[in-house]
Protein backbone atom coordinates (compact mmCIF):
# COMPACT_ATOMS: atom_id res chain seq x y z
CA UNK A 1 0.00 0.00 0.00
CA UNK A 2 1.39 3.35 -1.02
CA UNK A 3 0.06 5.46 1.85
CA UNK A 4 -0.25 9.10 0.88
CA UNK A 5 -2.33 12.19 1.35
CA UNK A 6 -4.35 12.82 -1.78
CA UNK A 7 -4.67 16.25 -3.32
CA UNK A 8 -7.84 16.83 -5.29
CA UNK A 9 -7.85 20.62 -5.16
CA UNK A 10 -10.77 22.87 -4.33
CA UNK A 11 -13.46 20.25 -5.01
CA UNK A 12 -12.11 17.93 -2.34
CA UNK A 13 -11.50 20.74 0.14
CA UNK A 14 -15.04 21.99 -0.34
CA UNK A 15 -16.52 18.51 0.13
CA UNK A 16 -14.41 17.79 3.20
CA UNK A 17 -15.29 21.10 4.82
CA UNK A 18 -18.92 19.99 5.05
CA UNK A 19 -18.11 16.77 6.94
CA UNK A 20 -18.05 16.24 10.68
CA UNK A 21 -14.56 16.20 12.28
CA UNK A 22 -14.84 12.45 12.90
CA UNK A 23 -15.81 11.61 9.29
CA UNK A 24 -13.40 10.09 6.77
CA UNK A 25 -12.11 12.98 4.65
CA UNK A 26 -11.49 12.56 0.93
CA UNK A 27 -8.17 14.33 1.19
CA UNK A 28 -6.91 11.96 3.87
CA UNK A 29 -7.58 8.69 2.09
CA UNK A 30 -4.75 6.18 2.25
CA UNK A 31 -5.08 5.92 -1.50
CA UNK A 32 -5.08 3.00 -3.91
CA UNK A 33 -2.79 0.01 -4.22
CA UNK A 34 -1.80 0.98 -7.75
CA UNK A 35 -0.99 4.59 -8.51
CA UNK A 36 -3.49 6.40 -10.75
CA UNK A 37 -3.87 9.90 -12.09
CA UNK A 38 -6.13 11.87 -9.76
CA UNK A 39 -9.38 13.12 -11.24
CA UNK A 40 -9.77 16.75 -10.11
CA UNK A 41 -13.46 16.70 -11.01
CA UNK A 42 -14.49 13.64 -9.01
CA UNK A 43 -13.98 12.62 -5.41
CA UNK A 44 -12.10 9.35 -4.80
CA UNK A 45 -15.02 7.52 -3.23
CA UNK A 46 -17.31 8.65 -6.05
CA UNK A 47 -14.98 6.90 -8.45
CA UNK A 48 -15.09 3.76 -6.30
CA UNK A 49 -18.88 3.82 -6.29
CA UNK A 50 -18.97 4.04 -10.08
CA UNK A 51 -16.46 1.22 -10.50
CA UNK A 52 -18.60 -1.06 -8.36
CA UNK A 53 -21.79 -0.08 -10.21
CA UNK A 54 -20.21 -0.98 -13.56
CA UNK A 55 -18.76 -4.28 -12.34
CA UNK A 56 -19.97 -7.63 -13.64
CA UNK A 57 -20.39 -8.94 -10.10
CA UNK A 58 -22.81 -6.11 -9.31
CA UNK A 59 -25.02 -6.97 -12.27
CA UNK A 60 -25.08 -10.64 -11.27
CA UNK A 61 -26.74 -9.70 -7.97
CA UNK A 62 -30.00 -9.37 -9.93
CA UNK A 63 -29.97 -13.15 -10.39
CA UNK A 64 -29.40 -14.04 -6.74
CA UNK A 65 -32.31 -14.41 -4.37
CA UNK A 66 -32.50 -12.76 -0.97
CA UNK A 67 -34.84 -15.06 0.99
CA UNK A 68 -37.56 -16.26 -1.40
CA UNK A 69 -36.76 -17.49 -4.90
CA UNK A 70 -38.05 -15.27 -7.76
CA UNK A 71 -40.07 -18.25 -9.01
CA UNK A 72 -42.49 -17.60 -6.14
CA UNK A 73 -43.16 -14.04 -7.33
CA UNK A 74 -41.60 -11.18 -9.24
CA UNK A 75 -41.83 -8.71 -6.36
CA UNK A 76 -39.70 -10.42 -3.73
CA UNK A 77 -36.33 -8.83 -3.02
CA UNK A 78 -33.27 -10.08 -4.87
CA UNK A 79 -29.72 -9.58 -3.70
CA UNK A 80 -29.54 -6.56 -6.02
CA UNK A 81 -32.64 -4.79 -4.72
CA UNK A 82 -31.48 -5.47 -1.17
CA UNK A 83 -28.13 -3.88 -2.00
CA UNK A 84 -29.80 -0.78 -3.43
CA UNK A 85 -31.93 -0.46 -0.29
CA UNK A 86 -28.85 -0.75 1.93
CA UNK A 87 -27.20 1.95 -0.17
CA UNK A 88 -30.17 4.30 0.17
CA UNK A 89 -30.31 3.87 3.95
CA UNK A 90 -26.54 4.26 4.29
CA UNK A 91 -26.62 7.50 2.28
CA UNK A 92 -29.39 8.89 4.46
CA UNK A 93 -27.63 7.98 7.69
CA UNK A 94 -24.29 9.35 6.48
CA UNK A 95 -25.91 12.63 5.47
CA UNK A 96 -27.77 12.84 8.78
CA UNK A 97 -24.57 12.26 10.78
CA UNK A 98 -22.45 14.49 8.49
CA UNK A 99 -20.29 11.56 7.41
CA UNK A 100 -18.79 10.85 3.99
CA UNK A 101 -21.85 9.89 1.97
CA UNK A 102 -19.86 8.75 -1.09
CA UNK A 103 -17.75 6.39 1.01
CA UNK A 104 -20.80 4.87 2.72
CA UNK A 105 -22.55 4.47 -0.64
CA UNK A 106 -19.58 2.74 -2.27
CA UNK A 107 -19.23 0.26 0.59
CA UNK A 108 -22.96 -0.43 0.61
CA UNK A 109 -23.07 -1.11 -3.13
CA UNK A 110 -20.17 -3.55 -2.87
CA UNK A 111 -20.93 -5.27 0.43
CA UNK A 112 -22.68 -8.32 -1.09
CA UNK A 113 -20.68 -8.78 -4.32
CA UNK A 114 -19.24 -12.02 -3.00
CA UNK A 115 -22.56 -13.54 -1.95
CA UNK A 116 -23.15 -16.96 -3.55
CA UNK A 117 -26.46 -18.07 -5.09
CA UNK A 118 -29.51 -19.09 -3.03
CA UNK A 119 -29.11 -16.55 -0.25
CA UNK A 120 -27.60 -17.59 3.05
CA UNK A 121 -28.28 -21.22 2.18
CA UNK A 122 -25.63 -21.06 -0.52
CA UNK A 123 -23.14 -19.49 1.84
CA UNK A 124 -23.83 -22.09 4.51
CA UNK A 125 -23.37 -24.89 1.98
CA UNK A 126 -19.96 -23.57 0.90
CA UNK A 127 -18.93 -23.04 4.51
CA UNK A 128 -19.89 -26.64 5.31
CA UNK A 129 -17.93 -28.01 2.34
CA UNK A 130 -14.85 -26.01 3.30
CA UNK A 131 -14.75 -27.59 6.75
CA UNK A 132 -13.28 -30.76 5.27
CA UNK A 133 -10.41 -28.62 3.97
CA UNK A 134 -9.96 -27.01 7.41
CA UNK A 135 -11.05 -23.72 5.92
CA UNK A 136 -14.21 -21.64 5.64
CA UNK A 137 -16.16 -19.39 3.31
CA UNK A 138 -17.43 -15.92 4.18
CA UNK A 139 -19.17 -13.70 1.65
CA UNK A 140 -17.73 -10.43 2.94
CA UNK A 141 -14.18 -11.67 2.47
CA UNK A 142 -15.27 -12.91 -0.96
CA UNK A 143 -16.56 -9.43 -1.86
CA UNK A 144 -13.09 -8.06 -1.19
CA UNK A 145 -11.55 -10.86 -3.25
CA UNK A 146 -13.78 -9.98 -6.20
CA UNK A 147 -12.86 -6.29 -6.28
CA UNK A 148 -9.17 -7.02 -5.77
CA UNK A 149 -8.70 -9.87 -8.25
CA UNK A 150 -11.59 -10.97 -10.43
CA UNK A 151 -13.04 -7.80 -11.90
CA UNK A 152 -10.96 -7.13 -15.03
CA UNK A 153 -11.68 -3.60 -16.24
CA UNK A 154 -8.19 -2.11 -16.44
CA UNK A 155 -5.17 -3.09 -18.49
CA UNK A 156 -2.59 -2.11 -15.88
CA UNK A 157 -3.82 -4.17 -12.92
CA UNK A 158 -6.31 -6.79 -11.75
CA UNK A 159 -9.36 -5.73 -9.81
CA UNK A 160 -10.98 -2.32 -9.43
CA UNK A 161 -8.12 -0.70 -7.47
CA UNK A 162 -10.50 0.74 -4.90
CA UNK A 163 -9.35 3.01 -2.10
CA UNK A 164 -8.15 1.49 1.15
CA UNK A 165 -11.17 2.86 3.00
CA UNK A 166 -13.70 1.18 0.70
CA UNK A 167 -11.83 -2.11 0.78
CA UNK A 168 -11.72 -1.93 4.57
CA UNK A 169 -15.46 -1.33 4.65
CA UNK A 170 -16.14 -4.27 2.32
CA UNK A 171 -14.72 -6.58 4.95
CA UNK A 172 -17.75 -5.44 6.96
CA UNK A 173 -16.22 -5.72 10.41
CA UNK A 174 -18.94 -6.60 12.87
CA UNK A 175 -16.28 -7.10 15.53
CA UNK A 176 -13.28 -4.98 16.28
CA UNK A 177 -9.98 -5.81 14.70
CA UNK A 178 -6.34 -5.02 15.09
CA UNK A 179 -4.41 -4.77 11.85
CA UNK A 180 -0.69 -5.65 12.13
CA UNK A 181 1.47 -2.55 12.17
CA UNK A 182 -1.54 -0.28 12.47
CA UNK A 183 -2.95 1.84 15.27
CA UNK A 184 -6.47 1.40 13.90
CA UNK A 185 -8.65 -0.68 16.19
CA UNK A 186 -12.15 0.16 14.92
CA UNK A 187 -13.35 0.81 11.34
CA UNK A 188 -14.39 4.30 10.26
CA UNK A 189 -17.95 5.36 11.01
CA UNK A 190 -18.97 5.06 7.37
CA UNK A 191 -18.25 1.31 7.49
CA UNK A 192 -20.20 1.04 10.74
CA UNK A 193 -23.09 2.89 9.09
CA UNK A 194 -23.20 0.32 6.28
CA UNK A 195 -23.24 -2.53 8.81
CA UNK A 196 -26.30 -1.12 10.56
CA UNK A 197 -27.93 -0.12 7.26
CA UNK A 198 -27.68 -3.74 6.14
CA UNK A 199 -29.52 -4.80 9.27
CA UNK A 200 -32.21 -2.12 8.91
CA UNK A 201 -32.70 -2.98 5.23
CA UNK A 202 -33.11 -6.71 5.64
CA UNK A 203 -35.33 -6.52 8.74
CA UNK A 204 -37.76 -4.05 7.18
CA UNK A 205 -37.67 -5.76 3.77
CA UNK A 206 -38.26 -9.21 5.22
CA UNK A 207 -41.25 -7.89 7.15
CA UNK A 208 -42.69 -6.47 3.93
CA UNK A 209 -41.89 -9.51 1.80
CA UNK A 210 -43.38 -11.73 4.51
CA UNK A 211 -46.65 -9.79 4.33
CA UNK A 212 -46.56 -9.68 0.53
CA UNK A 213 -46.05 -13.45 0.36
CA UNK A 214 -48.85 -14.08 2.88
CA UNK A 215 -46.49 -15.66 5.38
CA UNK A 216 -48.14 -13.41 7.98
CA UNK A 217 -50.38 -10.33 8.09
CA UNK A 218 -50.08 -6.74 9.25
CA UNK A 219 -52.29 -7.73 12.19
CA UNK A 220 -49.72 -10.40 13.09
CA UNK A 221 -47.07 -7.68 13.33
CA UNK A 222 -48.85 -6.39 16.42
CA UNK A 223 -47.30 -9.38 18.21
CA UNK A 224 -44.02 -7.41 17.98
CA UNK A 225 -44.03 -4.53 20.49
CA UNK A 226 -41.99 -2.19 18.28
CA UNK A 227 -44.18 -2.81 15.24
CA UNK A 228 -47.34 -2.41 17.31
CA UNK A 229 -46.12 0.99 18.49
CA UNK A 230 -45.54 2.01 14.87
CA UNK A 231 -48.94 0.79 13.73
CA UNK A 232 -50.73 2.44 16.65
CA UNK A 233 -49.10 5.76 15.78
CA UNK A 234 -50.47 5.75 12.21
CA UNK A 235 -53.73 7.34 11.09
CA UNK A 236 -56.57 4.80 10.98
CA UNK A 237 -56.62 4.65 7.18
CA UNK A 238 -52.92 3.66 7.12
CA UNK A 239 -52.92 1.03 9.85
CA UNK A 240 -53.65 -1.72 7.32
CA UNK A 241 -51.71 -0.18 4.43
CA UNK A 242 -48.53 -2.22 4.00
CA UNK A 243 -46.38 0.54 2.54
CA UNK A 244 -47.36 2.99 5.28
CA UNK A 245 -46.51 0.46 7.97
CA UNK A 246 -43.12 -0.26 6.39
CA UNK A 247 -42.34 3.43 6.09
CA UNK A 248 -43.15 3.78 9.76
CA UNK A 249 -40.90 0.87 10.70
CA UNK A 250 -37.97 2.26 8.70
CA UNK A 251 -38.46 5.76 10.15
CA UNK A 252 -38.45 4.28 13.64
CA UNK A 253 -35.27 2.31 13.00
CA UNK A 254 -33.50 5.32 11.48
CA UNK A 255 -34.55 7.62 14.30
CA UNK A 256 -33.37 5.14 16.92
CA UNK A 257 -29.95 4.59 15.34
CA UNK A 258 -29.27 8.29 14.79
CA UNK A 259 -30.24 9.16 18.38
CA UNK A 260 -28.16 6.31 19.81
CA UNK A 261 -25.16 7.14 17.62
CA UNK A 262 -25.19 10.82 18.56
CA UNK A 263 -25.31 9.82 22.22
CA UNK A 264 -22.42 7.37 21.72
CA UNK A 265 -20.32 10.05 20.00
CA UNK A 266 -20.80 12.35 22.96
CA UNK A 267 -20.47 9.71 25.67
CA UNK A 268 -17.23 8.34 24.19
CA UNK A 269 -15.77 11.80 23.45
CA UNK A 270 -15.45 11.10 19.73
CA UNK A 271 -14.32 14.33 18.10
CA UNK A 272 -11.85 13.15 15.42
CA UNK A 273 -11.38 10.26 12.99
CA UNK A 274 -8.47 9.13 15.14
CA UNK A 275 -10.85 8.86 18.10
CA UNK A 276 -13.06 6.58 16.02
CA UNK A 277 -10.17 4.36 14.97
CA UNK A 278 -8.89 4.02 18.54
CA UNK A 279 -12.29 3.39 20.06
CA UNK A 280 -12.77 -0.02 21.61
CA UNK A 281 -16.52 0.39 21.42
CA UNK A 282 -18.74 0.36 18.38
CA UNK A 283 -20.21 3.82 17.90
CA UNK A 284 -22.98 3.23 15.33
CA UNK A 285 -25.26 0.88 17.21
CA UNK A 286 -28.73 0.78 18.73
CA UNK A 287 -29.23 1.47 22.41
CA UNK A 288 -29.28 -1.68 24.59
CA UNK A 289 -32.98 -1.12 25.28
CA UNK A 290 -33.96 -0.89 21.62
CA UNK A 291 -31.65 -3.75 20.69
CA UNK A 292 -33.78 -5.95 22.95
CA UNK A 293 -36.85 -4.88 20.96
CA UNK A 294 -35.12 -5.89 17.72
CA UNK A 295 -34.67 -9.38 19.12
CA UNK A 296 -38.45 -9.69 19.05
CA UNK A 297 -38.45 -8.77 15.33
CA UNK A 298 -35.77 -11.34 14.53
CA UNK A 299 -37.56 -14.01 16.56
CA UNK A 300 -40.84 -13.31 14.76
CA UNK A 301 -39.17 -13.49 11.33
CA UNK A 302 -37.39 -16.71 12.23
CA UNK A 303 -40.61 -18.39 13.35
CA UNK A 304 -42.99 -17.03 10.71
CA UNK A 305 -40.78 -16.48 7.66
CA UNK A 306 -37.32 -18.07 7.61
CA UNK A 307 -38.62 -21.35 9.05
CA UNK A 308 -41.69 -21.53 6.81
CA UNK A 309 -42.04 -24.55 4.48
CA UNK A 310 -41.55 -22.39 1.36
CA UNK A 311 -38.34 -20.79 2.60
CA UNK A 312 -37.04 -24.05 4.05
CA UNK A 313 -37.68 -25.70 0.69
CA UNK A 314 -35.63 -22.95 -1.00
CA UNK A 315 -32.91 -23.42 1.58
CA UNK A 316 -32.69 -27.18 1.20
CA UNK A 317 -32.79 -27.00 -2.59
CA UNK A 318 -30.08 -24.33 -2.73
CA UNK A 319 -27.81 -26.16 -0.30
CA UNK A 320 -28.21 -29.40 -2.27
CA UNK A 321 -27.37 -27.74 -5.60
CA UNK A 322 -24.32 -25.91 -4.24
CA UNK A 323 -23.09 -29.05 -2.47
CA UNK A 324 -23.45 -31.17 -5.60
CA UNK A 325 -21.62 -28.63 -7.77
CA UNK A 326 -18.80 -28.41 -5.22
CA UNK A 327 -18.37 -32.20 -5.08
CA UNK A 328 -18.49 -32.46 -8.87
CA UNK A 329 -15.77 -29.84 -9.30
CA UNK A 330 -13.57 -31.51 -6.69
CA UNK A 331 -13.76 -34.67 -8.80
CA UNK A 332 -13.52 -32.79 -12.11
CA UNK A 333 -11.20 -29.80 -11.62
CA UNK A 334 -10.68 -29.56 -15.37
CA UNK A 335 -14.23 -28.14 -15.59
CA UNK A 336 -13.18 -24.98 -13.77
CA UNK A 337 -12.80 -21.87 -15.98
CA UNK A 338 -9.33 -20.68 -16.93
CA UNK A 339 -9.76 -17.23 -15.37
CA UNK A 340 -9.54 -18.65 -11.84
CA UNK A 341 -6.17 -18.34 -10.12
CA UNK A 342 -4.36 -21.57 -10.92
CA UNK A 343 -2.01 -20.98 -8.00
CA UNK A 344 -4.82 -21.14 -5.46
CA UNK A 345 -5.82 -24.41 -3.76
CA UNK A 346 -8.54 -26.30 -5.60
CA UNK A 347 -11.17 -25.69 -2.92
CA UNK A 348 -10.58 -21.91 -3.10
CA UNK A 349 -10.96 -21.92 -6.88
CA UNK A 350 -14.19 -23.88 -6.54
CA UNK A 351 -15.55 -21.38 -4.01
CA UNK A 352 -14.57 -18.51 -6.29
CA UNK A 353 -16.47 -20.10 -9.17
CA UNK A 354 -19.61 -21.06 -7.27
CA UNK A 355 -19.82 -17.74 -5.42
CA UNK A 356 -19.99 -15.93 -8.74
CA UNK A 357 -22.92 -17.99 -10.02
CA UNK A 358 -26.48 -16.71 -10.21
CA UNK A 359 -29.29 -18.96 -8.99
CA UNK A 360 -30.28 -19.84 -12.58
CA UNK A 361 -26.71 -20.60 -13.65
CA UNK A 362 -26.27 -22.92 -10.67
CA UNK A 363 -29.60 -24.64 -11.32
CA UNK A 364 -28.66 -25.24 -14.95
CA UNK A 365 -25.09 -26.32 -14.17
CA UNK A 366 -24.63 -29.83 -15.51
CA UNK A 367 -22.91 -32.18 -13.09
Amino acid sequence: MNKRTLDGGNLWESADSRLAPYAQKNGLSEGRQFSETIDPNRLPFQRDRDRILHSTAFRRLAGKMQVVAPAHGDHFRTRLTHTLEVSQIARDLARWLELNEDLAEAIALGHDLGHPPFGHAGEEALREKMKSFESTFEHNAQSLRIVEFFEQRYSDFSGLNLTAEVREGLQKHTTFFDRPGSTIFSPHLEAQVVDISDEIAYLSADLEDGIRGKFFTIEDLCEIPMCKEVIDSLPDKEKTFRSAVMRGVIRRLLSEIVTATEENLQKNNITTLEDVQKSQKKIVKFSPEFFEQLKDVRRFLMERYYSSPVVKSNTEKGQKIVGEIFDYLVANPDKLPDYLHSGDPLEIRICDYIAGMTDRFAENFST
